[in-house]
């Protein structure tokens, strides 16, 4: 009996053991996930709700008076410093819009490689480049805008790219789940590394039909 209480003694201690490093496990799981969860994803969110709401009325002042800065001033003045070069003409109006998806590929394709500081820089040049691909959608503004012929077509075109996108996405959705899905079997989606190729492919497509658009 002697023998036979210590044992129990001992596997009752054990267990109190157990179940209070469990207990204390939790407890410092539930405080990290507390604590992930107060914190803020990034730094809009960190504001205040009127902060936040100055911010995107700020964001939408600065694409708009950015939009008749572009096509005003920027777009006139280097439209006449390339003009007589057709293929920089076209290439220089499709860097606008068609770079941002550039920017947006070459992140994507160097997402799972590059260096956290590398890639946070590459985010802030591809988000940068949207804002001005956003500014360059033309307007009943910018279509009074007189350019040279080559240039205009770069720039349209890389511009309705920019409108086109969510149809070219969803495109190329349907495509990947027939081809990729359907016909090889290929289960998991597209990777990071896959979408920078197709934004890439886009852009060039993009540049392609802007040196056609006055041959067609």
């Amino acid at each position: 009996m002697g023998k036979a209480g210590r044992r129990k003694r001992r596997q009752a201690t054990s267990q109190v053991r157990r179940d209070q490093a469990w207990l204390e496990e939790r407890s410092r799981h539930a405080g990290a996930t507390a604590t992930a969860a107060k914190k803020p994803s990034n730094w809009f969110m960190a504001q205040k709700g009127g902060t936040q709401t100055l911010v995107v009325l700020g964001v939408i002042a600065l694409v708009v008076g950015g939009h008749f800065f572009l096509w005003g001033t920027v777009y006139p003045a280097l439209g006449d410093a390339v003009g007589l070069v057709p293929v920089v003409s076209t290439a220089t109006g499709w860097l606008f819009g068609g770079g941002a998806f550039m920017a947006w590929g070459v992140l994507a394709i160097n997402h799972e490689t590059a260096e956290p500081a590398t890639a946070q820089r590459l985010r802030v040049l591809a988000w940068s480049w949207t804002a001005i691909a956003t500014m360059a959608i033309p307007t009943s503004y910018a279509n009074g805008i007189r350019l040279p012929v080559d240039f205009w077509a770069g720039a349209y075109a890389s511009a309705y790219g920019v409108i086109l996108a969510p149809v070219a996405a969803g495109v190329v959705a349907l495509g990947w789940w027939l081809l990729v899905d359907k016909l090889f079997r290929h289960k998991g989606g597209a990777t990071p590394k896959a979408i920078g190729w197709i934004c890439v492919g886009y852009a060039t497509l993009l540049l392609i039909w802007g040196s056609t658009l006055l041959r067609a």
